[in-house]
């Protein structure tokens, strides 16, 4: 065994401290646009505190947890508070709490539904869909073809009906991850219905889950999907975490043969923390809290625009969910001399240059989810607009805009976090919102 010359763990541990220290105390101050992020809330956080994260729990086949008991009682969260509340708001008959991420998700889901040299059909990434999903098909065997659109931002459902008749596939896996506009999951099923074939479809919506949850979107399932899922953490203000749900029984469980053979421990904190804030989520009106998302990713945009710097696809109204994509270009800045200013004036954001219909232009890839879970919404939105403008065209010390976006940080409180017990405050560390959040 090799060891660092001059390795010094209690300085490595004391600056670790420290990081941990100025993230948590950063991120207080600061507003974050990224839409594939959220802010679990404090109580939601609670189960990464306790013995719970140490422990297995496997409720398939030992309900009373007789092969690992110390997780007994913690597992009561997952059998008694998440699955049936996830059950309850995704309309489904089964549901695995398994998968600890999205990506994780998509894997056990492909695992389950396809055998190594069947055909799957998934979203083109020049119309949105996730970089990994025909790399990942391809190391389990697949061979993988893409749909795609007349534009970016819709597809070609007739060309999607002729693919699927042409090439039989065992599965459309509808994957967007880079999009404006959700598809129209029930149209999508009616093309890949509309070939005759056997094919399976399943809608990935871990970028919209929050606005699928929160019924601004359609369920997936009453569109027509056989099965959905996705990440607990970009729309929906969870942990990161996923699940899949089915109301088929033989999907479910072909879903559960194959999250046994991958996955051992799922963290089972993880699957308590879902449960907590599914019961906010619950509890908080969810469906404002979705409209309240894509009202506020609206406002910001129109006031974007306003000021001179127009998010994409102004003709089609910039967005239908959280997102928002901005080309600064136009204004004489880079993206990334944006990103570095914004991020200056304690508000993050994405750059990247992969989006659909952008040429390859770096790009600000912006989402609301985040900034109204933490109490924003759209009447904050001009302000935060100046803001921005002001950082972005660095036409205001960065100091002075850090120090008014903090102080809009700390002049709001969230309505979607439920007010507990000081006790658990105690054990947080950090006070808990209110449920009735104050302007």
């Amino acid at each position: 065994m090799t060891r660092e010359p001059g390795m010094d763990a209690t300085r490595l541990l004391d600056e670790a401290l420290r990081d941990l220290t100025t993230q948590h105390t950063t991120a207080q101050r600061t507003i974050t646009l990224i839409p594939s992020e959220n802010a679990c809330s404090p109580l939601a956080q609670l189960p990464y505190l306790t013995d719970a994260l140490n422990r297995y729990f496997f409720a398939d086949g030992d309900p009373d947890a007789r092969r690992f008991p110390a997780g007994r009682t913690a597992g009561r969260i997952e059998t008694q508070l998440t699955v049936p509340l996830l059950r309850h708001l995704t309309a489904a008959d089964h549901v695995n709490v398994r998968p600890l991420s999205g990506l994780h998700a998509m894997t056990v889901l492909l695992s389950a539904l396809t055998r190594p040299g069947q055909t799957i059909i998934t979203i083109d990434p020049r119309s949105g869909g996730h970089y990994a999903t025909a790399s990942l098909a391809r190391r389990l065997g697949l061979r993988c073809l893409h749909a795609a659109g007349p534009t970016p931002h819709h597809l070609d459902l007739d060309a999607l009906t002729a693919l699927t008749a042409r090439h039989q596939p065992a599965l459309v896996y509808l994957d967007v991850s880079h999009g404006l506009f959700p598809l129209d999951i029930a149209a999508v099923v009616a093309a890949v219905r509309a070939a005759g074939t056997a094919t399976r479809v399943h809608a990935d919506v871990s970028h919209t889950m929050g606005l699928v949850l929160g019924s601004y979107l359609p369920n997936p399932l009453a569109a027509g999907a056989d099965s959905f899922g996705g990440s607990t953490h970009k729309t929906f203000p969870g942990p990161p975490k996923a699940f899949l749900a089915t109301n088929i029984p033989h999907i479910a469980a072909a879903i559960s043969d194959a999250q046994y053979e991958m996955i051992s421990s799922h963290h089972l904190a993880g699957v308590c923390s879902l449960g907590l804030a599914l019961a906010e989520f619950t509890l908080t009106d969810g469906p404002r809290y979705a409209r309240t998302v894509v009202a506020t990713a609206k406002v910001l945009a129109a006031a974007l625009a306003a000021a001179g710097l127009p998010p994409h696809a102004a003709d089609l109204g910039y967005t239908g969910c959280h997102q928002l994509w901005l080309d600064t270009t136009p204004a004489g800045i880079d993206a990334r001399t944006a990103a570095v200013r914004l991020d200056a004036a304690g508000i993050h954001v994405n750059v990247l240059d992969d989006l659909p219909g952008l040429a390859g232009t770096p790009t600000l890839r912006l989402g609301t989810a985040e900034a109204v879970t933490c109490g924003l919404d759209p009447d904050d939105m001009p302000y935060l607009a100046a803001l921005m403008t002001a950082a972005i065209r660095a036409t205001r010390p960065t100091t002075a805009i850090a120090a008014d976006v903090a102080a809009l940080r700390a002049a709001r409180t969230s309505r979607y976090r439920l007010s507990a017990d000081p006790a658990l405050a105690t054990i947080l560390g950090t006070p808990l919102a209110a449920s009735a959040g104050t302007r």
